[in-house]
């Protein structure tokens, strides 16, 4: 096995998901999806990305780039990224406006606005 499949296979139990309902988030086939946890092949990047994000982790961890699968706080950030990614133009300004002014509170930096 490569670190890539013992890396999907750790994740899957981690998460208890099936390969089948992988497959599905991540939107390959359930062959496909087999081929890559047994090792036996390494997906293209963007299907490599999908996998990622269904995993809530990233490529890099998946590569055997990183050794931890940096997961903190990937349920939120899944949560805030699906959700800012349903708002409008005008919703989306507000929400970068309460963020800012969040992060200002929380960092207390000196950096200027873009």
């Amino acid at each position: 096995m490569s670190i890539f499949s013992d890396r999907i296979t750790y994740l899957m139990k981690k998460k208890q998901i099936t390969q089948k309902q992988l497959a599905g988030i991540a939107g390959v086939t359930e062959s496909a999806m087999s081929y890559y946890v047994k090792g036996e092949r390494t997906p293209r990047s963007d299907v490599l990305s999908r996998i990622a994000k269904a995993l809530g982790t990233t490529t890099d961890f998946l590569l055997g780039v990183e050794s931890e699968p940096n997961e903190a706080n990937s349920d939120g950030l899944m949560y805030l990224q699906r959700n800012l990614g349903k708002l409008d133009a005008a919703q989306l300004k507000k929400a970068e406006n309460i963020l800012k002014a969040v992060f200002d509170d929380i960092f207390d930096d000196d950096e200027e606005d873009d």
